[in-house]
């Protein structure tokens, strides 16, 4: 069972996060390797009956550079998006857009059988499905007669 914490207020922790990440975002990375800013693609993480499914965007990307692996129970996303070439027109470039790589990761429950989670990408949107384990067979548990150290009674035997 997975404790929720009580949030009376979620909106403004909504607000708060967007604002931080954008923010952050948009710092140059120190890394003479990145093109720029570091991406961090939003996700959506559901649960559809016994499938958890999680969408990301990551507009740009190439399904060829991304990276997607399950172990020890986090699931990790990589990828990088390279910047388009284009030429300055009077002497003027502006671009908001982000470029470079980012890395993603996820905690996994236990219940999720990662030998069976699938992806797809279609429009800048990547999507994982995460299924569940089959419960285990329901166990019938004997009810013995007595004190606890009475033998079980044999139901059922002719």
């Amino acid at each position: 069972m997975n404790i929720i914490r009580y949030n009376p207020n979620p909106w403004f922790d909504t607000v708060f996060d967007r604002l931080t990440t954008d923010f952050i975002s948009s710092l140059p990375v120190a890394s003479p390797k990145s093109e720029g800013r570091t991406l961090v693609p939003r996700v959506d993480i559901r649960e559809i009956g016994d499938t958890i499914v999680l969408t990301a965007e990551i507009p740009g990307v190439d399904r060829d550079g991304l990276k997607i692996e399950v172990k020890n129970g986090v699931l990790t996303l990589q990828g990088e998006k390279h910047r388009e070439e284009s030429k300055e027109q009077n002497g003027y470039y502006r671009s908001e857009r982000a470029y470079g790589s980012f890395y993603r990761s996820f905690s996994v429950p236990d219940d999720v059988d990662g030998d069976a989670i699938e992806a797809s990408y279609k429009d800048g949107v990547l999507t994982l499905s995460l299924p569940k384990k089959p419960e285990a067979a329901a166990k019938v548990i004997a009810i013995t007669e007595g004190g606890g150290n009475a033998k079980p009674k044999e139901v059922g035997v002719n």
